[in-house]
């Protein structure tokens, strides 16, 4: 993000976002996705999801959060998902979705415990 949205909202500015280069080994290869951190302190607008999703210009940006409140990905073992294109929010997206989960696995050491299941809400 520029300078100028970074001063609009200093609290952009902490959020965590990496992308990812999924179904590929090698780096600017693959189908790359841009995954969000976000914490129940870090939470972001549903227009403001959209912007960061617009400004990333990937096919998809996931937005992850710990499912529980008081979790930390550190610690969590269940987390909400949701992918956002360019201009609009998509029900699912399976690139996203694997290079969210390499994100929490590298950066957080995290292993599944548990079949993954996926939840909905309508």
């Amino acid at each position: 993000m520029s300078a100028s949205h970074l001063q609009a909202s200093s609290s952009l500015a902490d959020i965590p976002i990496h992308i990812v280069d999924a179904f590929t080994k090698d780096a600017f290869t693959g189908n790359p996705a841009a995954v969000c951190l976000l914490t129940l302190d870090s939470d972001i607008a549903d227009e403001t999801k959209q912007k960061i999703a617009a400004e990333m210009n990937l096919s998809e940006t996931a937005f992850v959060a710990c499912h529980d409140p008081g979790e930390t990905f550190a610690r969590a073992d269940r987390f909400s998902l949701r992918w956002f294109t360019p201009s609009v929010e998509v029900d699912l997206c399976g690139h996203a979705t694997l290079a969210t989960a390499t994100v929490i696995f590298r950066v957080y050491g995290k292993r599944p415990k548990q079949k993954t299941q996926k939840e909905t809400t309508e």
